[in-house]
């Protein structure tokens, strides 16, 4: 169960969503979540003292970059124009998410980022990443010849973060299938009304 609410398809369009993202009911529930977020961290720390090889996963699109730009140039998502605004590596960042994942580095969290982005703009979201001066230790992207579903292969990845030996206290990310599948402690569903991936 997620303690915010989950959009309907509905709910779902670009222009209204954008709107509600810029409104301030939008902002104050993404900040919310990653407040929310945080607070988890917090008690998990205050309860086991000492505890080591904590972890951190995030969604990337719409939970730490901001892709609103892109759909001011079209009206409806597309690949192909996706890969070309990814390529420009200008995405700014989410302000509450990104202050999040740097409080929790700075507190022993190791910070795994988990995208649907395909393998091949690996190089583009890095940059992306590093202009906005977000710190992670390791990107999962979606393999090339993998077209399985978005929970599918978060879900594998997540228990393979969890193999290597860290417990992964938050997974936080905008669409359920960022969240759905286990291998997390809690899980934080930041609001997004502007599309929906399954």
């Amino acid at each position: 169960q997620f303690k915010t609410p989950v959009e309907k398809p509905a709910d779902i369009d670009n222009a209204r969503g954008i709107e509600y993202s810029k409104s301030k009911e939008g902002r104050q529930a993404f900040r919310k979540t990653t407040e929310d977020a945080k607070r988890f961290c917090q008690k998990y720390l205050k309860e086991n003292p000492g505890v080591k090889n904590l972890a951190i996963v995030s969604d990337i699109d719409e939970t730490i970059l901001d892709n609103r730009g892109l759909f001011k140039r079209v009206d409806k998502f597309s690949w192909p124009v996706f890969i070309e605004w990814v390529k420009e590596a200008e995405a700014p960042s989410l302000k509450p998410t990104a202050d999040f994942l740097k409080w929790a580095r700075k507190n022993g969290f190791s910070i795994f980022l988990i995208t649907g982005r395909p393998e091949k703009l690996r190089s583009y979201t890095i940059q992306n990443l590093v202009r906005n001066g977000i710190a992670y230790d390791g990107l999962y992207m979606r393999p090339e010849i993998n077209n399985g579903s978005a929970i599918a292969i978060k879900t594998k990845t997540r228990k393979e973060i969890e193999d290597m030996g860290f417990k992964i206290v938050v997974n936080i990310g905008d669409q359920v299938s960022d969240l759905v599948g286990g291998h997390a402690l809690d899980c934080e569903k930041l609001p997004n009304k502007m599309y929906f991936v399954k």
